[in-house]
């Protein structure tokens, strides 16, 4: 299954940190942001599945972005610290899928993500996926696969693996720090796993180049990876299917 791009948008760093950290271990894709104008960067960057909208941010409500979520076609789910029932309506009413309450359950929020998504995909109102072209390659991530752009054949890879890639393709030429890379690919922060990264860039550039040289992940000495090239986003067409079927 795909992973379910989640955009977590949260101004209390250690109940977004909490959240987070759970969505990331039930596979999720974890993205966030800890206001208004960290929400927009990043909906400018990438096209989440869902948005976990908290409305009271330090810059001004989260409410004022629902117009450009629901122009992006994303799924809202709105966390907020009131719950009477015109609060609920007036979330409703501007576009939010979904209501809760703080405080709530990781375990909770992961279940009405999920159940969103099924739903939204169900009715067949998901935003367009994207495709990642770079070089001879072309990235699925619907699909959760890497094809190479001749004859349409997939490449074999790990799901961690493919995680890695589809995360630096995302972001090129952005430099990701090794911990970062052990929050977004493994869910968690653990002293050891700084060295399982650099075996697993090692492990994906064996599937992508062609040569000794990486070509497309570089190591910044030091710091981390970064992803270089030109990488061409394409939209789905609705008709186009996910897979590599052709």
């Amino acid at each position: 299954m795909p992973q379910i791009r989640v955009l977590l948008v949260e101004d209390d760093t250690l109940s977004r940190e909490l959240m987070a950290f759970y969505l990331r271990g039930e596979g999720m894709l974890v993205t966030e942001a800890d206001s208004l104008s960290a929400l927009r960067q990043s909906l400018r960057q990438v096209v989440p599945d869902i948005v976990v909208l908290d409305l009271m941010l330090g810059d001004g409500s989260g409410l004022d972005a629902m117009r450009e979520i629901g122009e992006m076609g994303c799924g809202v789910i709105v966390l907020s610290s009131r719950d009477s029932p015109v609060d609920r309506i007036l979330g409703l009413e501007l576009g939010a899928h979904d209501y809760l309450a703080k405080p709530l359950e990781p375990r909770e929020l992961a279940l009405r993500i999920r159940n969103l998504h099924r739903l939204l995909a169900s009715a067949g109102e998901q935003p367009a996926q994207e495709l990642f072209r770079f070089g001879p390659y072309e990235l699925d991530p619907l699909a959760h696969q890497l094809r190479r752009s001749n004859d349409g054949s997939v490449v074999t890879m790990t799901g961690t693996q493919f995680r890695l890639l589809e995360l630096l393709v995302r972001h090129p030429n952005r430099v990701f720090e090794r911990d970062t890379l052990v929050d977004q690919i493994f869910g968690r922060r653990w002293i050891g796993l700084s060295r399982s990264i650099d075996v697993l860039v090692s492990k994906t550039r064996a599937r992508i180049d062609g040569s000794d040289e990486p070509t497309w992940i570089k190591s910044i000495r030091g710091v981390g990876y970064v992803f270089v090239g030109d990488v061409k986003r394409v939209r789905r067409k609705a008709s186009e299917p996910a897979s590599g079927e052709r």
